[in-house]
């Protein structure tokens, strides 16, 4: 992409014309003493050189040309003008030969149907490089191409279920941490009734028998069972009652 001076282009490249005489003196970097494309800076004095010549520069920063301090290279002044006249000048395609300028150069050699392209599987280990117009040709028979193109359903049904995957997992991150926090509830409450039944057992050994409780409270004499009457003086009551007792009438006749 650089051509140097009196012509001969050093990178080999034949889509780059060079400048003849003056204009490639006027054009090129006083360091490289190339005409770069790109972006091309300046100092306040107005000396150009180009972008990669001025990020080479050593501290402290100064103009190849008449030794001024330059400044931060992200505050580097670019000289609109130089950059236009280099991408004015002529050019070549390297694949179809088009006449063209080194502006628009890249972009048609992006496109040109001469460029070698290679297979769409060349990933997968397809190592065809041919012509566009016989791209199609080849992928059609292509092993790998034709792998390539079954799998791409099941790929994409896998990024389909990792995205899926991933909203669920979302979705249960929550759910286990209301479930972690209802266990340790839960935790809790089997602490404090098993404390509760602690202290009621204890409360219930250390109460008396509900009929102790019960003769406890009573009044003297009240509660307790009557003693059984002597037979002599159950005898004797019943004779007396049958004294007193009126005659029984005369049977009839």
């Amino acid at each position: 992409r650089a051509v140097s001076r009196g012509g001969a282009n050093r990178q080999g490249c034949p889509r780059h014309k060079a400048p003849s005489g003056m204009a490639a003196q006027r054009l090129e970097c006083p360091v490289c003493l190339e005409v770069q494309d790109g972006q091309q800076h300046q100092c306040r004095e107005g000396h150009v050189f180009c972008a990669s010549c001025d990020s080479s520069l050593r501290a402290p920063r100064r103009c190849p040309e008449c030794r001024m301090a330059l400044g931060p290279l992200s505050q580097a002044i670019r000289s609109r003008s130089h950059e236009e006249r280099i991408a004015a000048l002529p050019a070549a395609c390297s694949h179809c030969g088009l006449a063209t300028t080194r502006g628009e150069v890249a972009a048609h050699e992006q496109d040109c149907p001469q460029r070698p392209r290679a297979c769409s599987a060349a990933e997968a280990g397809c190592a065809w490089s041919g012509l566009l117009a016989d791209k199609a040709a080849h992928e059609a028979t292509c092993p790998f191409a034709v792998c390539q193109r079954m799998m791409a359903p099941l790929q994409t049904e896998v990024v389909e279920l990792r995205a899926e995957n991933e909203r669920l997992q979302a979705q249960l991150a929550p759910l286990q941490a209301q479930l972690a926090a209802q266990g340790a509830e839960n935790s809790q409450l089997r602490a404090e009734n098993s404390q509760l039944r602690a202290e009621n057992s204890q409360l219930q050994s250390a109460e008396p028998p509900a009929a102790e409780k019960k003769a406890a409270k009573a009044p003297n004499g009240v509660g307790r069972s009557a003693e059984p009457a002597p037979a002599a003086a159950t005898q004797n009551g019943a004779a007396e009652a049958a004294a007193d007792a009126p005659p029984a009438p005369p049977p009839g006749p």
